[in-house]
């Protein structure tokens, strides 16, 4: 697996969306920021793993708008590593349906009795 290091001012590394380096170095703004791919695309999908938690969590602290197409793109490109083209098809087309009606399910089902087990 190839690693990834910190830039040399010590700013983490993280996984940023494709036009990124030419939105930040257009801008004027200062700074010594350092762009590259990864060159290896199992670590690819680990870092768009990473991006995803990181994604979920701030939009579950925020709840912004912004957040939630930041888990889209971040989804859509793992879709994509898994050779899934067309993701929005696939899941409308899923028997189960989507998340749309606030369906919820009562009683026990033997899938879900270890999750509150101490």
């Amino acid at each position: 697996m190839t690693e990834l290091r910190p830039a040399p001012n010590g700013y983490p590394i993280k996984l940023v969306r494709d036009n990124t380096p030419r939105i930040i170095n257009g801008s004027g703004e200062p700074g010594e920021l350092f762009y590259g791919e990864i060159p290896d695309d199992r670590d690819r999908q680990r870092w768009l793993k990473k991006k995803l938690a990181e994604e979920v969590a701030e939009y579950l602290l925020e709840g912004g708008l912004e957040e939630l197409i930041d888990i889209y793109a971040v989804v859509e490109s793992l879709a994509q590593w898994h050779g899934i083209r067309d993701l929005r098809r696939i899941a409308h087309n899923d028997p189960r349906g989507l998340f749309d009606s606030g369906m919820m399910m009562y009683g026990r089902h033997p899938e879900f009795d270890k999750e509150g087990a101490a």
